[in-house]
């Protein structure tokens, strides 16, 4: 089940219809962003849901799936290295702010779009998209008041009780910059081991027991005199400060390639933008039994 952070914990369901929803798909670099997008537009188009997808990744080489805006049209990330003498990732921070800049006209080719939803594609980078005050006028002026974060966790990040906390923390930080509310996806769950992936979803559930896995790595960590001991330790007191903050991720299980929990990520914006599609409405959560 879609658990989901929003700000001053209330729905923002109160929209006035004027602009479709606007999921922004945010994670680390190779969460499977893009991947995602590309699985939601197909499977969207199965269910005649108008999913429309829009690239803010000024730095991909290549997308599968049909942007119907690509901000590549707008800054080159090689056109950016070339004219400001800049490497890989100083090109990637200025062609973030280059493309905030132009906020307004990215508003104004989408501004007509007809669709149920649109679903944005953001930098490979977390941080150049959520971090950054321009990109944080981007997300408003691109949102308008009717949007929320799709946060995608890494499937080998999160095998470490120590890791998962650090996206916990990742996935509040960036939802606390961005004041969207937030559901929490584990992306690319099909690479994992059954057992493996239901120990993650387990610690997404219940903080008590991801709490005990972090004082085992602790221990064991304590062990071995080559690993640092204060790495279980700190993300103990990370997790006890979200506790105390009454953050619980929630985790649902995802899968682009087996389109696995694309259904969840429907019903999450059913649930944000009450009145979407609304000859559609209550359909998402029966779509894998009439796909079997």
């Amino acid at each position: 089940m879609v658990q989901i952070l929003s700000p001053n914990g209330e729905s923002v369901s109160s929209q006035d219809g004027t602009t479709p929803p606007v999921l922004f798909v945010v994670g680390t670099a190779g969460a499977g962003k893009s991947s995602l997008v590309t699985a939601f537009q197909r499977w969207s188009r199965f269910l005649e849901v108008d999913v429309l997808a829009i690239n803010l990744d000024p730095g991909a080489e290549r997308v599968h799936y049909d942007p119907e805006f690509d901000v590549r049209e707008l800054v080159s990330l090689s056109d950016v290295m070339d004219e400001y003498d800049l490497g890989p990732n100083g090109a990637q921070i200025l062609a973030a702010d280059l493309v905030a800049s132009q906020a307004d006209d990215v508003f104004d080719v989408i501004e007509g779009l007809s669709c149920d939803m649109l679903v944005v594609d953001t930098p490979g980078q977390v941080e150049l998209f959520a971090f950054r005050e321009a990109s944080s006028h981007l997300v408003d002026v691109i949102g308008q008041g009717r949007a929320c974060l799709i946060f995608l966790f890494d499937p080998m990040l999160s095998q470490t009780p120590s890791g998962f906390v650090s996206q916990m923390l990742l996935s509040s930080i960036v939802h606390f910059r961005l004041g969207l509310p937030t559901a929490n996806f584990l992306s690319k769950s099909d690479l994992l081991e059954p057992e493996v992936l239901e120990r993650i979803l387990e610690w997404g559930d219940n903080l008590d027991i991801l709490e005990a896995a972090l004082y085992e790595e602790s221990a064991q960590q304590a062990l071995d005199p080559h690993s640092g001991s204060q790495r279980a330790e700190f993300a103990i007191g990370q997790l006890r400060m979200m506790q105390h903050a009454s953050i619980q991720p929630g985790l649902v299980p995802l899968s682009s390639e087996f389109e696995d929990g694309l259904a969840d990520v429907l019903s999450f914006a059913q649930t944000i933008f009450g009145g979407m599609a609304d000859s559609r409405d209550g359909f998402a959560g029966d779509i894998e039994h009439e796909r079997g």
